[in-house]
């Protein structure tokens, strides 16, 4: 697409990372039609509700995703509203106004799932920004914290509450702490991390029904155990905002489908990225999704530089992070090719270490844990290998 083909509007819906990354992308790469963004809220950063917009260090200007005087620098029209229907050509909202647009642009992310044994229990979850703020208010209140699930938002919640002194307990359904995210042998090196610092582990069960007693809440386990606290934050995955797909016609079931350049299949003039977006994975031949922040803002600067008809930067191996105490855990690379991993710098017990992840004799992935600086140490290694491995 040449700049003499660029499209006359972009509407993005969808005011996350993959939203503004697209907006200002969309500038950077040389686009001169009209932009505009709708959102249910202002542009933030999220990863930081569970770990320092929860434990107040950081504020909300803090996670504006805003740089100087965006949007207006940028001439990018931001709207707060509600989209109920994306369709070639024009975006409906849920106030019935209908906004035409030549391009449009979906990131519209994911929320909290919140399984019906939640229903009528005062039980918090994390997604949002106001999801942080009561959580944060109520944490200031409590002694004690109970979380359910020990995914990554789970985890993280569990060290910002145990750093700012409460008791804290996770429950996991599965074995081990994050093990399906990070394998068993690096999920245990977080579970360590955990109980060093006084967080009490349920590991291996399930949790038959919530109850409330005295202000307290309960949670019966399938094993018949029941635990209490003050507060309690269920973090059981999420679900994604796929409500603007619907009627349609097109299949949702596993995110929406694309091409590798963001293109949705079936629906012209139509583009996705982020949570809700699976696209074409030239290695593996299939739709993938990919739930990481890294991967959001990368994809939204890949369909905004194809729809300016601008130049498509060198794809970089999915990263993501987390930041659990003083530990900071990043994984770089592909790490679902390999059939084998181990210890490559340092063991499990020591405070760096990383676990290499290997494709036959390629590294094609690697889990570090400790100093940032650690993975530029193994980042080429991983690019070049992974390269190898992919071509071969």
């Amino acid at each position: 697409m040449s700049h003499e083909q660029q499209p006359e509007s972009v509407v993005i819906v969808g005011a996350g990372v993959a939203g503004w990354r697209a907006a200002r992308d969309l500038r950077g790469a040389g686009y001169g039609g009209t932009v505009t963004v709708i959102g249910d809220e202002a542009p933030y950063d999220r990863p930081p509700l569970s770990k320092q917009y929860l434990s107040g260090e950081y504020d909300d200007a803090r996670i504006s995703l805003y740089r100087g005087e965006e949007p207006a620098s940028l001439d990018v029209t931001v709207r707060e509203a509600r989209a109920a229907l994306v369709r070639p050509g024009e975006v409906a909202l849920d106030d019935g106004e209908t906004v035409a647009a030549d391009a449009i642009i979906v990131a519209t992310g994911s929320a909290a799932r919140r399984p019906a044994m939640l229903d009528g229990h005062d039980i918090f979850t994390l997604r949002t920004r106001e999801d942080a703020r009561a959580l944060r208010a109520a944490l200031a209140e409590a002694g004690s914290l109970l979380v359910l699930g020990g995914g990554f938002i789970g985890a993280e919640v569990a060290a910002t509450a145990r750093t700012a002194g409460l008791a804290v307990t996770v429950v996991e359904l599965q074995p081990t702490l994050l093990g399906g995210a990070l394998g068993v042998e690096c999920g245990r090196r977080i579970e360590r991390v955990h109980r060093e610092h006084g967080v009490e582990l349920v590991t291996g069960v399930g949790v038959e029904r919530l109850e409330a007693r005295d202000g307290d809440a309960i949670v019966v386990l399938a094993d018949g155990r029941e635990l209490s606290a003050d507060v309690a934050v269920a973090g059981f995955g999420a679900e994604l905002n796929l409500e603007v797909f619907a009627g349609t016609g097109i299949d949702v079931t596993a995110g929406v489908q694309c091409d590798e350049f963001g293109r949705v299949e079936g629906l012209p003039g139509i583009w996705a990225a982020g949570d809700i977006a699976a696209w074409h994975d030239p290695v593996l031949g299939e739709p993938v999704r990919r739930e990481h922040w890294q991967v959001a803002g990368e994809q939204a600067s890949i369909v905004a530089r194809t729809i300016a008809g601008g130049p498509i930067a060198k794809r970089n191996p999915p990263y993501f992070w987390s930041d659990q105490f003083d530990l900071k855990v990043q994984v770089f690379g592909r790490p679902e090719l390999a059939d084998r991993e181990e210890w490559v710098s340092g063991e499990d017990v020591e405070p760096q270490s990383v676990r290499g992840h290997y494709c036959g004799e390629h590294l094609v992935a690697v889990t570090t844990f400790g100093i940032p600086r650690l993975l530029g140490q193994w980042r080429p290694q991983v690019i070049e290998s992974l390269a190898a491995a992919t071509a071969s």
